[in-house]
């Protein structure tokens, strides 16, 4: 019995032990490397956001520095109810390392967007891509109210009904990298609506000019209008 008695002293002892210098949950805090409450977010997740949809955009830069344009006198058409690039109005512009700019686009053509047959109230759309976002306005990006670069006027378009029409378009891109320059596509897309589903319209375009201008620096900042 002595022998047992003793044992149990000594296991009650090593418990108290352990429990004498376990440390506490305000030691525990103090000694573990804490994580900070505030967080800076990626340089590419500022400079491309959520998509979200602003009243207005504001693009404020510098002077400009580069400038490209690509033109075509050779008539193209096409029936695709999905955006497709537009053969020839592509090219790529180089953003040096850790630079920001601001990508100013124009978009010219004459045009003609004919559906016969149909009093359907289709349109032809244009967008243009920035590293394969839409530049903005995205209007293709926020259905309904898409870009018609022109319309079928419910049917009353002609195989004759020439017009001229434009577009302008624009996009920050900002370069994060230190030391290596970040090359950014940039293409010309169509496409039509069919909301009859009969015979899609007929997008016709010629004599278009895309235009492609650099600027230095870029600030976008999204308004409302009650303000």
């Amino acid at each position: 019995m002595k022998r047992a008695t003793s044992l149990s002293v000594i296991v009650a002892a090593v418990i108290a032990s352990q429990t004498a210098t376990a440390a506490g949950p305000d030691e525990i805090r103090q000694l573990t490397p804490q994580v900070p409450l505030s967080y800076e977010l990626p340089d590419d997740l500022v400079a491309n956001p959520k998509l979200e949809e602003a009243d207005f955009k504001i693009y404020t830069a510098g002077a400009h520095y580069f400038k490209r344009a690509i033109t075509s006198t050779k008539p193209q058409t096409t029936t695709s109810e999905k955006f497709i690039p537009l053969p020839g109005a592509a090219t790529k512009i180089a953003v040096p390392a850790g630079k920001n700019v601001l990508v100013n686009l124009a978009f010219t053509a004459e045009s003609r967007c004919n559906e016969l047959n149909s009093v359907a109230q289709d349109w032809c759309e244009v967008r243009i891509m920035v590293d394969g976002m839409e530049a903005s306005p995205a209007a293709s990006s926020f259905p309904p109210d898409t870009y018609a670069f022109d319309s079928t006027d419910s049917g009353s378009e002609t195989t004759a009904s020439w017009e001229s029409h434009a577009m302008d378009r624009h996009m920050c891109i900002m370069n994060s990298q230190g030391d290596t320059t970040k090359v950014v596509p940039i293409e010309v897309d169509w496409k039509v609506t069919n909301f009859d589903g009969g015979v899609a319209p007929n997008f016709w375009l010629d004599d278009w000019s895309l235009t492609v201008e650099l600027a230095q620096g870029c600030r976008e900042q999204d308004g409302k209008f009650d303000q």
